[in-house]
């Protein structure tokens, strides 16, 4: 089948599974959001969640079925369906997000994402997220922060009251580091010293790891890379023209001394947080880079850490 067909006939094959799972979600959706706070309403998230989680594995059974994109994916930590974690990933298109969460559905929890204020407002999606807690971040430019310090604190205040839903249910709540998808013209814009990724920004991780630190299991660090597609587009994983991706989970500890502190007001904090970021990063940037170099006979994440994470 001709790769636009392909991406055709999985564009009207979601929107249709959106129209179905519509029909639930919306009215399920407003109960929990009239809900105060407490047991009921904790309730409803799980028939939301319930729903979500089938229109998910739908449209993954979908796009993955009919593009013939195959994923590989390396787990180096036990499931756990039912615990609470920060999980951290590169991030090249958005097709990151229909392969974060076919890799880790449904053996650990299901991921909430770190979204943009705007998709608030779109049609079911957007009252879906809002119903199942997604931070909606307003993302203001440097300038405007500049201009407006208490902007800062406005996104700042929304993960902790999103973590302050996360800590009574488990949840991937996952944060790509970079703020953006990294295209080379961007990673030259930033004089980025990594060969596939942006530099990271530790905020948000610091604050979510903060705001749920005595409930926190660990930090998920997921890598996903691309076989033979070297700037991968949504559109290409729909037409069938990534041929692999590749999806390493591993667990890590919340680092000591990094699991409490003041990001905004404390630079030694944040100086530490932000280089153990920089450090993960650049072993990061390392594996994907070899894996998406085609003289390398090894094409996916070795598994050097098993054994260790298993010990």
């Amino acid at each position: 089948m001709p790769g636009p067909i392909r991406g055709v006939a999985i564009i009207v094959g979601l929107i249709g599974l959106t129209i179905i799972g519509g029909i639930p979600l919306v009215p399920a959706s407003v109960i929990k959001l009239s809900l105060p706070e407490g047991r009921a309403r904790d309730r409803m998230t799980a028939v939301v969640l319930g729903i979500a989680k089938t229109w998910a594995r739908s449209a993954n059974g979908l796009i993955f079925g009919i593009s013939g994109t195959r994923l590989r994916y390396q787990q180096q930590m036990a499931d756990d369906p039912n615990g609470r974690y920060v999980l951290i990933s590169n991030h090249q298109c958005w097709a990151d997000v229909m392969a974060l969460i076919k890799a880790i559905d449904p053996q650990l929890p299901f991921p909430r994402f770190f979204i943009k204020e705007q998709l608030r407002w779109l049609p079911v999606i957007g009252l879906a997220c809002w119903a199942l807690d997604f931070p909606f971040m307003k993302r203001h430019s440097r300038a405007a922060i500049q201009k407006n310090p208490q902007l800062r604190d406005e996104d700042m205040n929304t993960v902790r009251r999103a973590c302050q839903v996360f800590r009574r249910l488990p949840v991937s709540l996952v944060n790509y580091a970079e703020g953006t998808r990294s295209t080379p013209a961007k990673r030259a814009a930033a004089n980025s010293p990594y060969r596939t990724m942006l530099p990271p920004k530790a905020g948000g991780t610091a604050f979510a790891v903060n705001a749920m630190r005595d409930v926190l299991d660990g930090i998920l660090d997921m890598t996903v890379a691309y076989i033979d597609t070297p700037e991968p587009q949504f559109w290409d994983l729909l037409c069938g023209r990534i041929p692999e991706v590749a999806v390493r989970v591993r667990y890590l500890p919340v680092p000591q001394g990094l699991a409490e502190g003041d990001y905004g007001a404390d630079p030694e904090y944040r100086e530490r947080f932000k280089a153990w970021l920089g450090e993960l990063w650049a072993e990061k940037d390392a594996e994907v880079a070899a894996i998406q170099n085609p003289d390398n006979p090894q094409r996916t994440f070795v598994d050097l850490r098993t054994e260790a994470a298993h010990a």
